[in-house]
Formats: C-alpha cells, sequence, structure tokens
C-alpha cells in the first residue's frame, strides 16, 4: 500500500503529455499575431483541463503524485524556454484543477 502511495510513474507521465501538448500547440517564439494567439491559448488550456478532468476520474492522486505531475509539467515547459511567468500562472492553474 505505501509503495503505491510513491509510486508517481503515470502522474508524472501525463505531467509531460500536457506540457508537449502545450509544447506543439504554442510554440515559445510564436509572437506574431497577439490576437489569434490568446484564444488559442485559451482553447489549449481547455483541452488541457479536459484531459486533466479525464485523468482525474482513473487516477487517485495524492499530495505526492500531484507535486510530481506538477514538476513534470514545469520543467518540461523550461526546458522548452517558455518565459517563467506563463510557466507559473499556467503550473498554478494544472495543480488548481488536479
Amino acid at each position: 500500500m505505501i509503495i503505491t502511495w510513491f509510486d508517481s510513474m503515470e502522474a508524472e507521465k501525463f505531467g509531460k503529455l500536457l506540457a508537449h501538448m502545450i509544447i506543439e500547440k504554442l510554440p515559445v517564439n510564436n509572437e506574431k499575431v497577439k490576437n489569434k494567439t490568446l484564444v488559442k491559448q485559451l482553447e489549449v488550456i481547455d483541452k488541457m483541463y479536459l484531459k486533466i478532468a479525464e485523468f482525474k476520474v482513473s487516477h487517485k492522486l495524492n499530495i505526492y503524485k500531484k507535486a510530481k505531475l506538477g514538476s513534470a509539467f514545469k520543467f518540461e515547459l523550461i526546458n522548452a524556454g517558455y518565459n517563467m511567468a506563463f510557466i507559473n500562472k499556467i503550473t498554478k492553474g494544472l495543480l488548481q484543477k488536479i
């Protein structure tokens, strides 16, 4: 029982999947059209929240697994070169939905 409490592999994998959703749909250097970018950001975030809701149904996450999921998500975005303000804001939203 305790071993499964610390098994965060699926949560980390899911965090990375969400980050790659962001990376694919919202490239770091995409600063051409601000209005379209904002609409696209909202669409991607909505899809991300939908995926989170689906994940929550089939996975029971304790505080440790939530932290590992959030860290995996955040570090994938950091490695991709996103602005820290954007990363912190979207990670906070993710953790609130989880």
